[in-house]
């Protein structure tokens, strides 16, 4: 393609970062004994309506607290009711958007600037991280506490055990050894999943243990503004996933799955360091990793495209003159999810998953039918932009 590729978007163009006090500092400053021994910050969510039905599958950590933080405070943009009573939050749709999460064009992660585009897109200055390395038990618990009593908003702490999909911290027992957590539980564990789980957690500070602040929020871009700017990075994501510098991610993935045998994957991806389509390795075994390439890649890069799905059905919203070609891709964007997500015709169809039939998967066969998978997701990718960007020309975008 001759057209060059966009960068993504950073930032809002009304954003201009300004110096956030530290909020250690702040809470050192008060010192514990002036905050009360326990704590619940009171509950600003959006009730739930008494109709049957469950929240739209949401697997992704760092949208559901960003989801959970924004509904949990007051400060969230809603549900949509979607498909037969499924429940949409807008909020963890935003965070799947605006982060760029949702277009990329395999199971990439999210980066610190990737969420900090998203908070300051929704009005927030700025969002620290304190994490175990450098940030002792009792520094985290006065945090948490001026967090809760002084900014009123919850407190984001990952990871928590038991609690694999997010949750945020929302108030606190016994000067903070305690912890009380809020959010809700996946569907498949609880099909009827619009109750919240509010749960107390005592062995909360680990090795690994991250604690997320957001500052004060100022300036968010208006609704239709926010979108807009959603929209936008759905384009430059694509666009760099179809055109430009993460074009690759495509091809390393469908080549990897053609490679004759696992022992040659396993020797490709002790090179790389990293399994194209998983995009894991690190930590994992390798035989985990390999296993991950068809669960949970195939639910990884389904959801994402789901999720572009519900932004344009939510924009439609804002902008009903063009109701008729968001719902074309709206349509488009579904199809793309199959590819991935349908269990009888689409990438994980002769291979399973929960547990991967690695017999199957092992076949050079099955596999060559996924790599034909990850060659019709890329195609669909490219139709989907090309729809985008026809739409946004005529929207003077």
């Amino acid at each position: 393609m001759s057209e060059p590729a966009k960068k993504p978007c950073t930032a809002p163009e009304s954003y201009s970062p300004k110096e956030m006090p530290e909020i250690m500092k702040l809470a050192q400053a008060r010192g514990s004994t002036e905050y009360p021994g326990e704590f619940i910050l009171p509950d600003g969510s959006t009730p739930i309506p008494p109709e049957p039905g469950h929240n739209c599958p949401g697997y992704v950590t760092f949208a559901n607290e960003f989801a959970y933080f924004m509904d949990y405070s007051g400060q969230g943009y809603g549900f949509i009711e979607r498909n037969k009573g499924w429940r949409c939050d807008v909020n963890y749709t935003l965070a799947d958007i605006v982060t760029g999460y949702a277009a990329q064009p395999c199971c990439l992660e999210v980066t610190p600037e990737d969420l900090d585009r998203l908070y300051r897109a929704v009005g927030f200055r700025e969002r620290r991280v304190y994490d175990a390395a450098s940030t002792s038990k009792p520094e985290m618990k006065e945090i948490i506490k001026h967090t809760l009593c002084e900014l009123g908003q919850p407190a984001i702490l990952n990871p928590i055990e038991s609690r694999f999909f997010g949750a945020v911290v929302i108030g606190y027992k016994e000067g903070g050894d305690v912890l009380v957590t809020f959010g809700y539980p996946p569907y498949f564990i609880a099909p009827d999943n619009k109750e919240p789980q509010i749960e107390e957690i005592t062995d909360w500070y680990q090795e690994k243990t991250a604690l997320i602040i957001v500052g004060p929020r100022e300036n968010p871009l208006t609704v239709k503004d926010l979108y807009l700017f959603g929209l936008r990075q759905i384009r430059d994501t694509l666009c760099a996933g179809i055109r430009g510098e993460d074009r690759h991610y495509y091809e390393e993935w469908e080549r990897f799955l053609r490679l004759k045998t696992l022992e040659d994957m396993m020797a490709e991806a002790r090179r790389l360091g990293y399994v194209p389509g998983a995009q894991m390795f690190g930590e994992e075994s390798l035989d985990d990793a390999i296993r991950a390439l068809a669960d949970p890649t195939w639910c990884e890069a389904s959801e994402r495209r789901y999720y572009i799905m519900h932004f344009l059905h939510q924009l439609a919203q804002h902008f009903p003159e063009e109701k008729k070609a968001l719902k074309a891709l709206d349509d488009h964007f579904w199809y793309t999810c199959e590819i991935m997500g349908n269990q009888k015709k689409g990438y994980i169809s002769k291979v399973g998953h929960d547990p991967v039939n690695m017999e199957m998967f092992a076949k050079k066969s099955v596999r060559r039918k996924m790599a034909k998978c990850v060659r019709k997701f890329r195609k669909a990718d490219t139709k989907g932009l090309k729809m985008l960007e026809k739409l946004m020309e005529r929207m003077g975008i």
